[in-house]
């Protein structure tokens, strides 16, 4: 954490940064593909004449004295915190909103109740976004669970490594297959399969892409129904996080996306939009790494080269938070005191958060089980022709995870977000064969 460094000292260490990243990223092969170029924005008015365009960016390069966004920075920052940072009336609001999204939410319907028995015979095709992803996948599984409780016996899970191609791949078998009902599940971007989401129309295939975008973003055209997620709340809180972490002193921030995920485009957006609103003296850089690039070693060049670049670095956030085990052994390993703000929830990742060791600043998420049956319930509304719910208000609540309540976070489903909603579920769906909620 930066304590004490003039404007003219801190510009030349942050160009002194953006060189040192790229040479290190191209000598670790880390993706240089379009949407990685495209990945990183400045939050500032005018970056460094000398920056290294599409692989960092640097929020303190000087705006102009009239700038709407220098003047919000100063405001958000006056009150006497450190300068350029956050003031200690700002913190305090900040800590109330993050001591509001620790706690364990509670289960509300987001539209009406139906009959369900139209359904009997009927059968879905659930895919998830990739099945590495432990959580994903899971809900992907339980989606076919739930359908089968209602009667849609033949339902099934497809696994995939990831990817447009695997995803066409798919659909194209739940085209094929005579499937009624189709769950894209974690933020499959229908755009990428529009041809399929086009033909699936046209035989009255029901899409619902499940945890699609933000809550902010509208329906897709292309398919049938979505549920959302408080995805850019999950870094937002992370922001706030890691400003009272640092008593409102800047920070420098680093930011590994999954761009070609819809909500990753949205979450990093966040990121540099909070920063420049609270904390003017703040840096932001970011490196786009796509999944399956991730797994086969660009995670671990990436995270490698951005300590390299920058060992002062404050915070590294994630788009998802199974990036978080290869980013935190590689700060360990580099002896830097960073701290990892994620979204996701997941439970192998919050349960380190325990350690007294551990890097993990906040990880905030849904539960998968809860978020499989919003997804379902959407599905079914589609199936049985009910009016879908709109996109910004179908949604399973997010949930904050820091040291202090990580350990209400257990293995099983639901563990911390209560079973409320599993009964509520099921009240919902009239005329439903299954003798109780399902439950994995």
């Amino acid at each position: 954490m930066r304590r004490t460094s003039t404007r003219s000292t801190r510009r030349r260490l942050v160009v002194a940064s953006v060189v040192a990243l790229s040479l290190v990223a191209a000598a670790c092969g880390s993706d240089d593909d379009a949407s990685s170029s495209d990945s990183t924005a400045d939050t500032s008015a005018a970056a460094p004449a000398d920056s290294t365009a599409g692989t960092t960016a640097d929020s303190t390069a000087e705006a102009p004295a009239d700038s709407t966004a220098g003047s919000t920075a100063d405001s958000a920052a006056s009150g006497g915190g450190a300068e350029g940072g956050v003031s200690a009336e700002k913190l305090d609001e900040l800590k109330a909103e993050v001591a509001a999204a620790a706690e364990a939410p509670e289960f509300a319907a987001q539209g009406p109740a139906f009959d369900v028995a139209s359904l009997a015979g009927k059968k879905i095709f659930s895919m998830p976004v990739a099945s590495s992803l432990t959580g994903c996948d899971n809900m992907a599984q339980w989606v076919v669970g739930i359908a089968q409780s209602v009667g849609m016996e033949d339902s099934f899970y497809y696994q995939n490594d990831g990817g447009p191609q695997a995803w066409q791949a798919g659909m194209e078998q739940a085209i094929n297959g005579g499937y009624d009902g189709v769950a894209l599940v974690c933020g499959i971007d229908p755009n990428a399969l529009t041809p399929q989401m086009e033909q699936a129309r046209e035989m009255g295939i029901s899409v619902v892409d499940m945890h699609l975008a933000d809550v902010s973003v509208p329906a897709d055209p292309l398919i049938a129904g979505q549920t959302n997620g408080e995805f850019n709340k999950s870094m937002r809180m992370g922001v706030y996080s890691a400003l009272i972490a640092s008593n409102g002193e800047p920070i420098d921030v680093f930011m590994i996306t999954a761009n070609e995920n819809p909500p990753s485009v949205g979450m990093e957006q966040e990121v540099q939009d909070v920063l420049a609103e609270l904390c003017s003296a703040c840096t932001f850089s970011s490196q786009n790494v796509p999944i399956p690039d991730f797994f086969g070693g660009a995670g671990q060049s990436t995270i490698d080269a951005a300590l390299v670049a920058n060992p002062d670095l404050d915070a590294v956030f994630l788009s998802y938070d199974f990036m978080a085990p290869v980013v935190e052994g590689s700060i360990k390993a580099n002896g830097s005191d960073a701290k990892i703000y994620a979204f996701g929830g997941d439970f192998p990742v919050v349960s380190t958060m325990t350690a007294a060791d551990s890097a993990m600043g906040t990880d905030m998420g849904p539960d998968f089980l809860w978020m499989a049956y919003s997804g379902a319930d959407q599905l079914f509304r589609a199936m049985t022709g009910e009016p879908v719910i709109p996109s910004d208000q179908a949604f399973a609540p997010y949930r904050l995870w820091t040291s202090e309540n990580a350990g209400e976070k257990g293995e099983e489903p639901g563990a911390g977000f209560g079973d409320a909603f599993l009964q509520g579920y099921y009240d919902l769906w009239t005329n439903n064969p299954a003798t109780e909620p399902y439950t994995p």
